[in-house]
C-alpha cells in the first residue's frame, strides 16, 4: 500500500513537471513569436524608410561684388574663379553680364559656356531653338561696351548647346586690371534672341577653388522619399542633427547643434514642414522638411550634415559652408 502511494506521488510530480515545462515553452513560443513580429516590424519600417538631402546655396556677399576696371565700362564685373561654374540669365533688362579673373600670359585657359534653354526667360525672348548666347573675352586695359567690340568670341546659335573658348590669354593681369569676359547675345539680324547659360573657367595646372571661400547653404532640403510617416512628437523628440567640419587636411570636428526655434542662437537648428498639406505637422512620404542652421561662431569651411530619423534611419549631405545668420 505504501509503495502504491510513493508511486502516484512520483507520477504526480513528473506530470505536474511536465505541464510546467509545456506552459513555459508555449509562453516562450509566444514571447519568441511577439520578439519576432517586433523584430519583423522594426526591420520593414527601417527598409521602407527613405530620406534625400539637398540645399540651397548661395554665393557669399563678397563673390557678388561687381568692379569697374575702366573709366568707360559700362558695366562692373563680378569675379569667376576656376573650378566654380557661374550662371545666369540674359533678358531685355540684363542685356550683359560681366565676369574678371587673374592669369599670367603663360597661362591656358578654357571657357566652358553652355546655353540653359530651360530658363526662366519669358518663351517670347528666347524663341525655342534659335536662344543665341554669346562670349566676348576682353584682355586687361579693355573697354566692356554693350556692342560687339571683342575679337576673341563665341556665338551660341540655333541648336549649339555648347561652346568653348580656348588659349585666348593675351599679356598677364593685375587685381586692378584683370581678363575679363562678357556673356550676351550678339544680336546679328535677330533681336531679343535670348536664354540662359552656365560658363565654367578651367586654367591648366591650377586647381578648382574650394567652393566654400565663395558659397554658402541656405538651408537644407529633406524629402521623406520613403513610406515612412513621422508624428509630431517623433520628430520633435527623436530627430537628430549632426555637423561634420572639415577644419583641417584630414581631419574633422563633430558639432551637435541643439534643436531651438527662430531666431536661432549659435549652434541650434530648427525645420518646418514646407508642404504641409496633410496632417498638420506629421513628416509624410512625399514631403519636405526646410532645416535651417546657424553655427556662427565656426569656421566658413566645407562639412557634411548626418540627419537620422526617429527610427535610427539617416542620411548624409556634403555642403560647402553654412551661412552665417
Amino acid at each position: 500500500m505504501g509503495t502504491s502511494i510513493s508511486a502516484l506521488l512520483i507520477i504526480s510530480v513528473l506530470l505536474t513537471a511536465v505541464v510546467i515545462m509545456f506552459k513555459a515553452n508555449q509562453i516562450g513560443a509566444e514571447l519568441l513569436a511577439v520578439a519576432n513580429k517586433s523584430t519583423a516590424e522594426i526591420i520593414a519600417d527601417r527598409v521602407s524608410t527613405k530620406i534625400e538631402i539637398s540645399s540651397t546655396q548661395d554665393f557669399k556677399d563678397s563673390y557678388e561684388e561687381e568692379e569697374k576696371h575702366h573709366l568707360q565700362d559700362t558695366e562692373g564685373c563680378r569675379q569667376i574663379l576656376p573650378g566654380i561654374p557661374r550662371s545666369g540669365d540674359i533678358t531685355t533688362t540684363n542685356s550683359l553680364d560681366c565676369y574678371w579673373f587673374q592669369a599670367d600670359s603663360q597661362a591656358k585657359a578654357t571657357l566652358t559656356v553652355d546655353k540653359v534653354i530651360g530658363s526662366p526667360v519669358p518663351l517670347a525672348h528666347r524663341t525655342g531653338t534659335n536662344t543665341k548666347i554669346s562670349i566676348d573675352y576682353f584682355g586687361p586695359g579693355e573697354v566692356i561696351t554693350t556692342t560687339n567690340a571683342s575679337s576673341t568670341y563665341r556665338d551660341l546659335s540655333n541648336t549649339t548647346l555648347r561652346g568653348q573658348l580656348i588659349d585666348f590669354i593675351s599679356g598677364s593681369s593685375t587685381e586692378a586690371s584683370p581678363h575679363r569676359i562678357k556673356m550676351w547675345s550678339y544680336p546679328g539680324q535677330v533681336s531679343a534672341n535670348l536664354g540662359g547659360y552656365q560658363i565654367l573657367l578651367t586654367i591648366e595646372g591650377v586647381p578648382a577653388v574650394d567652393l566654400s571661400t565663395v558659397a554658402c547653404v541656405t538651408e537644407f532640403k529633406i524629402k521623406n522619399s520613403g513610406g515612412t510617416a513621422f508624428t509630431a512628437t517623433q520628430m520633435e523628440e527623436k530627430l537628430d542633427a549632426f555637423i561634420v567640419l572639415n577644419t583641417v587636411a584630414g581631419a574633422t570636428d563633430m558639432k551637435v547643434p541643439v534643436k531651438g526655434s527662430a531666431p536661432l542662437q549659435s549652434n541650434q537648428w530648427t525645420y518646418s514642414i514646407s508642404d504641409d498639406n496633410y496632417q498638420v505637422g506629421i513628416f509624410n512620404p512625399g514631403e519636405t522638411i526646410t532645416m535651417t542652421i546657424n553655427l556662427n561662431g565656426e569656421l566658413q569651411v566645407a562639412g557634411t550634415l548626418l540627419v537620422t530619423l526617429p527610427n535610427g534611419v539617416g542620411t548624409s549631405h556634403f555642403f560647402p559652408s553654412i551661412c552665417t545668420m
